[in-house]
């Protein structure tokens, strides 16, 4: 399938997913060609000036029209605020007030208006719920939506300050431990086959988080609950997604997701993933290390690229400069893994360099709200697709109740593809990332989504205008069928 170029280009010269529009192949034949293209890092990509043939009947609705009207109207008004910096410096005090607050009429758990009011706003909008139920029917209303399928997150983790060691006695941290284990069991045992489940390993408690500042092995209760869930996924064909945590942390959580890696990706198939975050400095070097190892040891390395969430608590002299830098950093790493190939940002480390290493077998999920990644990624595809190479392992997320016009133009686009090819593609490969858990354990990941808001307010006003036209269309028709 080509790619499908946008009615109105972007400066680079290369389309925007978010501004193309999509046929249902069912409706009408499409016959789509190309006036022009240009290149991009060796991958052709359709020019600005590219024409595609419309129908000549009635197009079906935009891609958004996919969702549900009081998901369109709550998504409208969560963007509006995240896109106001009047409406949201005070809306990330009040959650980081919430968050931490030991005064027991601010503690949601205890204070039921409080509870209603989260529950019903920013909790519906990023939580998939607090119960089994709830969260079993979040996800069908996601594959319900054409989503392939979730990635849910048990919530509950711990925010620590280094400089104050937590103490606890045998019992205490017996007691997290357990608590921790029966989270993720119930967490994968929530989700289907072929569905993602996202861990933290801070949620084990203040001893397992020291452990993992003096980048010390697990112990033996710790791996024996980690192996537990890790062969329940395994067994049930459910992938295993480590989540990155604060940069205290990280390098200790890096050797413990790789050591199970290596005893579980075996035979061609990844079950965990290690996250990578390209706002790091130290993440190219780092990913060719663990490329290394895995080639060196007969394993497929799980990668789940992120640009990174943790940049309001890490130290700042961490990161690349810019987000430009970022950008960069972030599209070459996915252009190597997707064609298995060193390049400039992803080389591999200098004791191979004269053995000229072969690539290692690899499993991406492309974890991005950026457009310009997600086209550039599927552009690649699209490219190794017509010559017949040989396709990694992709999946694409976004965290739900954020770019859901990028979910579901990628969902549209699988579905054509599906239809011309009938086959499923990797366009179709779409998935949902949510946590579930009771609203005071999800207060500290509503307010990472809220600071990533934040960070990103050309792209959440850039999807708040969309949801606009999208219920202003909705409305507009109502008006129409009313006239009738």
């Amino acid at each position: 399938m080509n790619m499908k170029p946008m009615l109105r280009p972007r400066p680079l010269g290369v389309p925007s997913l978010s501004r193309t529009r999509f046929w249902h192949p069912a409706s009408h034949a499409r016959s789509s060609h190309l006036a022009g293209a240009t290149s991009f890092n060796n991958t052709t990509v359709p020019s600005p000036d590219a024409k595609l043939s419309r129908p000549p009947t009635n197009p079906t609705p935009p891609p958004l029209s996919l969702l549900a009207l009081p998901t369109l109207i709550r998504s409208y008004l969560v963007s509006a605020v995240s896109a106001s910096p009047i409406l949201l410096t005070p809306s990330l005090w009040i959650l980081s007030l919430l968050a931490h607050s030991k005064l027991p009429f601010l503690q949601v758990e205890h204070n039921r208006l409080l509870h209603y009011i989260i529950k019903k706003t920013i909790y519906a909008q990023f939580c998939a719920g607090e119960t089994p139920p709830e969260v079993q029917r979040t996800a069908t209303q996601l594959k319900e939506t054409g989503y392939r399928g979730i990635v849910l997150n048990y919530a509950k983790e711990l925010v620590f300050d280094k400089a104050a060691p937590a103490k606890q006695t045998r019992d205490d941290k017996a007691k997290d431990l357990e608590d921790w284990k029966q989270g993720l069991l119930k967490t994968v045992k929530l989700v289907d086959s072929g569905d993602y489940a996202a861990l933290k390993f801070s949620g084990a408690g203040p001893s397992v988080v020291q452990r993992l500042i003096g980048k010390l092995p697990p112990t033996t209760a710790v791996s024996q609950a980690t192996k537990e869930i890790c062969d329940y996924a395994k067994d049930t064909g459910i992938k295993l997604l480590w989540d990155a945590e604060q940069n205290a942390i990280q390098p200790g959580i890096d050797r413990w997701t790789l050591d199970l890696q290596r005893e579980y990706n075996r035979d061609g198939v990844a079950v965990l993933y290690g996250t990578y975050q390209a706002y790091a400095i130290s993440t190219p070097q780092l990913l060719a290390q663990h490329l290394a190892i895995a080639h060196r040891e007969g394993f497929t390395l799980g990668v789940k690229l992120v640009r990174g969430a943790y940049m309001g608590s890490d130290p700042r002299h961490l990161f690349w400069a810019s987000k430009a830098e970022t950008d960069r950093v972030h599209d070459r790493i996915a252009e190597a893994l997707i064609r298995k190939e060193w390049n400039e940002t992803l080389s591999p480390v200098e004791e191979q360099d004269a053995q000229k290493p072969t690539f290692p077998n690899v499993s991406l999920v492309l974890a991005t709200h950026n457009h310009e990644s997600v086209r550039k990624a599927v552009a690649i595809r699209q490219e190794q697709s017509r010559k017949g190479e040989e396709l990694i392992d992709l999946s694409y997320a976004q965290l739900m109740g954020m770019a859901d016009d990028l979910g579901t133009e990628l969902i549209v686009a699988g579905n054509d593809a599906c239809a011309a090819t009938r086959a499923k593609t990797e366009l179709s490969k779409t998935y949902k990332y949510t946590a579930w858990g009771s609203v005071r354990e999800c207060l500290t990941y509503l307010l990472r989504r809220a600071e990533e808001n934040q960070g990103s307010l050309s792209r959440t006003r850039e999807g708040r205008l969309a949801l606009g036209k999208e219920i202003r269309r909705r409305l507009l028709a109502s008006l129409r069928w009313l006239d009738h």
